[in-house]
């Protein structure tokens, strides 16, 4: 019996010293794996970079649909320019970019389109709309250097179901800076914006000033980001009737001066599925004393009167959340 259970004791020993042996084994090879994974990844990345910065067109995008949440802090283009909403419809935006020695030709596209339901914050009533908007823009250009190229643009801002009212074109020329991958700054000293109606709105002539950044900031996370100026050199009058009488606007080149920051993130969380978050601000004096004519002539209050006195031009604002899908 004594030895047999000596001969137990040492199986047993000897088994924990083999699995012992077996486990550190395995940790080893589990770390010489992951080494060889890591260096594969960075070689993917390497390779990325390069697929990134090659000469030729690049496309991509990102879609926001279905069932979204957006706020309106004054965001006079919208006819409930201070209104909470809940609504369901399809925001897009994409971007078809050209890349060579010598040119370059960036265009891009954002859509947006929405049935909703909008709650006035003044009286806690409910207004049903159908509202839209539409962004083109195009700039091309000759690199003088890597970093620096002459370049012209147009750029497109209206609606599609009240097509041009209002409506916005800016044309210009001048200097596009390169300074990094990704990031785009456009300095055009000459430059016209017209506004239309022509009648409601006064165009200028001014200088264009932009910059656009796009980039996987974080792995899954995607940022957009547009910032653009308008520098107006002089002013004009416009004449609105104002409830049966004509009210006459003086605009200086201050109050022709209007920026426009957009921004888009992209959360991927399945094969490009994921979460949508688009935010906006915006400055434009003749908006916001457009959108108050209208809403003070509008005895059916489809508008929201937003209760502004005359030269104000406060910070618009609006935020849209939903989920997306990028490519």
């Amino acid at each position: 019996m004594k030895k047999l259970m000596m001969f137990l004791c040492s199986m047993f020993i000897l088994t924990a010293t083999i699995s012992a042996q077996s486990l550190e084994e395995l940790k080893a090879m589990q770390a010489e794996k992951k080494s060889a994974a890591e260096a594969l990844m960075g070689e993917a990345d390497a390779l990325q970079k390069q697929i990134d910065e090659f000469p030729g067109w690049k496309f991509g995008g990102l879609g926001i649909i279905g069932l979204d949440i957006s706020d309106n802090n004054g965001w006079f283009a919208l006819p409930q320019a201070y209104a909470k909403q809940n609504s369901i419809g399809l925001g897009f935006t994409a971007f078809g970019n050209y890349d060579a020695d010598k040119l370059f030709w960036r265009n891009g596209l954002t859509l947006n389109v929405k049935n909703q339901k909008a709650r006035n914050f003044a009286d806690d009533t409910e207004v049903e709309t159908i509202t839209d908007a539409l962004l083109i823009n195009s700039l091309g250009g000759y690199k003088l250097t890597d970093k620096l190229a002459l370049s012209a643009e147009g750029a497109y801002n209206s609606t599609l179901f009240n097509f041009n009212d209002p409506g916005q074109l800016t044309l210009s020329a001048g200097i596009t800076w390169l300074p990094i991958n990704n990031l785009t700054v456009v300095v055009h000293p000459l430059g016209y914006q017209f506004n239309f109606p022509s009648g409601d709105f006064t165009s200028a002539a001014g200088a264009k000033i932009g910059a656009t950044y796009t980039a996987e900031i974080f792995k899954g996370v995607s940022w957009n980001s547009a910032l653009n100026a308008f520098i107006a050199y002089g002013g004009g009058d416009v004449t609105r009737n104002i409830l049966g009488t004509d009210v006459v606007s003086n605009y200086g080149a201050g109050d022709l001066t209007n920026w426009t920051w957009l921004n888009g993130f992209g959360f991927s969380i399945w094969k490009g599925i994921g979460v949508g978050l688009n935010v906006g601000l915006r400055g434009d004096r003749q908006l916001v004393d457009n959108y108050a004519a209208i809403a003070t002539n509008d005895l059916g209050a489809t508008y929201i009167d937003p209760d502004l006195s005359s030269g104000d031009n406060p910070i618009q604002f609006f935020y849209n959340l939903g989920l997306s899908y990028g490519f």
